[in-house]
């Protein structure tokens, strides 16, 4: 790769290349056991976190980094499995709003725990304690919220 070190293609495209074959795989898994993707977890774990209440549809969006007509389409397969129910905002017409079932609420528990030992059997199995630290310390300056936001979770529910 012209202009780059041997070190920062090595950097750059094993960052690529594990990411992409780490999601496939794990969105692949996900579909098998559960009927759900990467995404569409998110956004279950999204609507989890939010508790008691029914977060707007271009919240979901924002936070996810996913469009508003995605955000949609995924709540239309949920709400048709009955994991999710919808509403119209009562301060704004034009808003809509979501709410885990119960059956959401029980699937994500489920999804959440398979990813979860697959994210360790994938991933984390493959570092030392060591590795893992330093990763973690590097991907902390690049995505500080996210590290901020993760660490709000509840332990149950940080893996």
């Amino acid at each position: 790769m012209s202009g780059w070190t041997q070190q920062e293609a090595d950097a750059w495209i094993g960052l690529l290349e594990t990411h992409k074959q780490l999601t496939r795989a794990l969105d692949a898994e996900l579909d098998a056991a559960h009927g759900l993707g990467l995404s569409t977890l998110e956004l279950l774990s999204r609507l989890v976190a939010a508790g008691e209440a029914w977060p707007r549809l271009s919240t979901l969006a924002r936070e996810s980094g996913l469009s508003l007509s995605r955000v949609s389409r995924h709540m239309d397969a949920l709400e048709r499995r009955g994991l999710v129910q919808r509403r119209r905002c009562a301060t704004d017409s034009r808003a809509v709003e979501a709410h885990l079932t119960d059956a959401g609420a029980a699937l994500v528990a489920d999804a959440e725990a398979a990813h979860a030992a697959a994210v360790r059997e994938r991933f984390f199995a493959q570092l030392s304690d060591e590795e893992a630290a330093t990763l973690a310390r590097v991907f902390r300056r690049f995505a500080p919220r996210a590290a901020e936001a993760c660490a709000a979770v509840p332990a149950e529910r940080s893996s």
